[in-house]
């Protein structure tokens, strides 16, 4: 569950702690005032997209800290795995950390478990965290891929579906190389040669690593050897093989410096100092000697490099060129190759494996299709008794899908979300027909409808906290009690926090939170914020009467509001 929600420098929240708890959380506040802040704070620790215009004016950046407190079941072990793959991280005392940090350009950072991570990393930890669903959601369940995930989520199958998909996206990857095999096969095989010509010259070269630079260095001495032999002769006659050389006075400068020292003892340590000069120019003299032996070489040696760096030269001009890129340009070559030749293989070992491909995707289609057939009535079983709670008695659901499929139109019908296409159908009331949602026109109705299907869900256990952001806006106060009662049913398995301007339903809170704006002035200028406080007792039920009636303090309204929460008491300790 989320134990503490951190919040610096949202938008209007230049600060806040929320203390978050067990049960049904309601967060309410005029409109504008930053309730969805709230939901925006939550969406940015479930790796949502998020804009620098979210950091509040005048600051760099904006920081939403989430607290996690993990009990000891399957969920926790799933997060824990999550957290030790994506950021090597481990849990301790039950307790995990998650920060998100975006800057004024929109830029991210993240740490989860007090480690960098990714978004893409935040995102997957995201989903086994929390659920945020919104006022759009109710159009989106009228998408058949939503759907299709309904579904499975209800039936256990999700991960069957994207098993699926992958395997679709990989048959038709097979179909489309076959598709394409002959319109172009007279451009690969020209592709293909050159791609052998340039594995095989770059193969024959037999470059060695470094070998060009040594080559070069190599080449540099031997264009210019008469001059550096003639320069090191100059060297060693000047130091030590001239009749003047430098070695032999500076040895009688020794000595006689070694003389005087036997005389004046402060000489000594200019005579040891002589001393090891001398040692260094012997050292010198013989490296000079060394070099220059070096320089004898065969004259022909020359010509062997020039014609070993021209190969090189030549080869890097085609498919270089740098030494680096070569041997890049050298691998993908081969790669290539290997995937071009792949595809001038025989035409009937492809098809042979695409059949299989085929089959293989049949398959899991199959499995996929009578997984969702044996879950339908359950789930709208589920679904239609839950809106039975929520005032409509009538209505009644289906899920529309047909029962097989034709293996070889798989590919051409088929998409990631499987075989056959899922359709939720309605009929709402008695002797009418059965209509898609697509076709609902009500939005009360349809908002109804959504509400179930999430408590249905929920009670799949899915994740550990289920947040909802003005899910019940186009019911209306009637049924207030009725949606109240069902988050708080949910809120017995899950932890719940939902925005909503209903009193009814606000009258289930366990937890109640309440975000208005506040104008501060300091030094003339004006600020306005946003602020989040816990209300308790009396604070509650004056709120309440400012949601039903506009007016807190109207004893009417607040007579009204307290009966509003013994009334959703009275029902939720009877379970009527």
């Amino acid at each position: 569950m989320l134990h503490t929600l951190h919040i610096r420098n949202l938008a209007l929240i230049d600060a806040a702690e929320i203390r978050f708890a067990e049960g049904l959380t309601v967060v309410s506040g005029e409109t504008g005032g930053g309730k969805s802040l709230l939901i925006t704070a939550l969406a940015l620790l479930r790796g949502e997209k998020a804009s620098g215009q979210l950091v509040r004016h005048g600051q760099k950046e904006l920081q939403v800290d989430g607290e996690f407190r993990l009990g000891r079941g399957e969920r926790s072990h799933t997060v824990a795995r999550i957290v030790a793959e994506v950021c090597d991280g481990a849990i301790e005392d039950d307790l995990l950390l998650v920060t998100r940090i975006v800057d004024r350009q929109g830029r991210t950072r993240v740490r989860i478990g007090g480690r960098p991570a990714t978004l893409s990393a935040l995102r997957r930890l995201g989903t086994v965290l929390l659920e945020i669903h919104g006022q759009g959601d109710s159009r989106a369940l009228m998408r058949p891929e939503i759907q299709c995930e309904t579904l499975d989520a209800f039936a256990g199958t999700a991960a069957l579906r994207r098993e699926f998909g992958a395997a679709l996206r990989s048959a038709r990857e097979l179909h489309a190389r076959l598709d394409s095999r002959d319109s172009d096969e007279r451009d690969r095989r020209q592709r293909l040669e050159f791609l052998r010509f340039q594995h095989q010259t770059i193969a024959e070269l037999d470059l060695g690593d470094g070998e060009l630079t040594t080559l070069e260095q190599e080449h540099e001495v031997l264009a210019n050897l008469e001059g550096v032999q003639q320069q090191l002769d100059s060297a060693l006659d000047a130091l030590q093989d001239g009749e003047h050389n430098a070695t032999d006075a500076f040895a009688r400068a020794v000595r006689s410096v070694r003389d005087a020292a036997g005389h004046d003892r402060r000489l000594e340590e200019v005579a040891a100092r002589m001393a090891e000069v001398e040692d260094l120019v012997a050292n010198v003299c013989r490296d000079l000697q060394s070099g220059r032996a070096r320089l004898d070489l065969d004259p022909a040696r020359l010509h062997d490099v020039s014609a070993r760096l021209d190969e090189i030269h030549d080869v890097l001009r085609r498919f270089g060129p740098t030494e680096a890129e070569l041997r890049q340009n050298a691998e993908a070559a081969a790669a290539e190759l290997a995937a071009a030749e792949d595809d001038l293989a025989d035409p009937a070992a492809l098809r042979a494996e695409l059949g299989a491909a085929v089959a293989g995707l049949a398959e899991l289609g199959t499995k996929l299709t009578r997984a969702r057939a044996k879950a339908s009535a359950p789930f709208c079983e589920r679904v239609k008794h839950e809106l039975v709670e929520l005032g409509m008695p009538h209505t009644e659901v289906r899920i529309a899908m047909a029962e097989s499929f034709v293996d070889d139109r798989l590919l051409a019908d088929a998409t990631d979300h499987g075989p056959l296409p899922v359709d939720i159908e309605v009929r709402i009331n008695p002797g009418e027909p059965f209509h898609s949602m697509r076709e609902t026109a009500s939005g009360g109705e349809l908002a109804r409808i959504v509400l179930a299907v999430k408590k249905t869900l929920a009670d799949q256990d899915r994740v550990p906290l289920l947040v909802l952001d003005e899910i019940d806006a186009e019911i209306g106060g009637r049924l207030g009690l009725a949606v109240g009662r069902m988050l708080h049913e949910v809120a017995k398995n899950h932890q719940v926090v939902i925005v909503t301007h209903l009193a009814p339903v606000a009258a289930w809170a366990q937890h109640h939170f309440l975000v208005g704006k506040q104008v501060e002035r300091s030094d003339g200028d004006e600020r306005t914020r946003s602020v989040v406080r816990q209300l308790t007792g009396a604070a509650i039920e004056g709120e309440l009467a400012a949601m039903s009636a506009g007016d807190g303090s109207d004893a009417a309204a607040l007579k009204q509001a307290r009966r509003l929460v013994e009334r959703a008491r009275e029902i939720g300790e009877s379970g009527a």
